[in-house]
């Protein structure tokens, strides 16, 4: 059987180990291998998408392939600001305790919150604390310190961090959400 014929300009992009693909009127480099599956007598053929091919050469995608299977989503945008908000008149009392209380108060507030991905959070118990009171404090100097309340905090919950393999991305953040964190003086972007 012999192979398919394309315009010069197509076939001068062929190199050893890839294939040619035509969809409608565009034609496609792909890198062609092939691998072993079990149960199978033969390989089966493994086609990887190179680029477009175009008469001033091949386009190659700058688009990185990612595994979704390994993804994690994280409420990030109300956790995070929580954090970045709190007073250091609640901190101050508490010690060196402020920190593992916050993660405590945070996962109460929000229990899928990126904090749990972060840090080994200790358990409530391990405190002498009353963690509701500690709760309406926070609340209380959170408003007093920046004239906003928990619940237009929580908001900003649909703000998700995306961990897929070794990225890390934010959601994108909605204008009313981008209109509250400018009020606030809080920049979510990722370093």
């Amino acid at each position: 059987m012999a192979g398919k014929v394309y315009p010069e300009w197509v076939q001068a992009q062929k190199r050893k180990g890839t294939t040619i693909k035509k969809v409608g009127d565009n034609y496609y480099l792909y890198k062609h291998s092939s691998k072993r599956v079990p149960g199978k007598k033969y390989p089966v053929p493994v086609d990887t998408y190179i680029g477009v091919i175009t008469p001033e050469g091949v386009v190659e995608s700058k688009k990185k392939k990612i595994s979704m299977t390994s993804a994690e989503v994280w409420e990030y945008g109300f956790s995070k600001v929580l954090w970045l908000l709190c007073p250091e008149d609640w901190k101050k009392p508490l010690g060196d305790d402020w920190e593992d209380v916050l993660a405590i108060i945070t996962l109460k507030w929000s229990p899928e919150s990126y904090i749990s991905r972060e840090r080994k959070i200790k358990r409530e118990e391990d405190f002498h604390y009353q963690f509701a009171a500690q709760m309406g404090s926070l609340s209380r100097r959170i408003y007093k310190s920046q004239g906003v309340d928990i619940d237009e905090l929580r908001k900003l919950a649909t703000i998700y961090m995306v961990c897929m393999e070794k990225e890390v991305i934010i959601s994108k953040i909605k204008d009313e959400q981008k209109a509250m964190l400018d009020r606030l003086g809080v920049d979510l972007e990722m370093c």
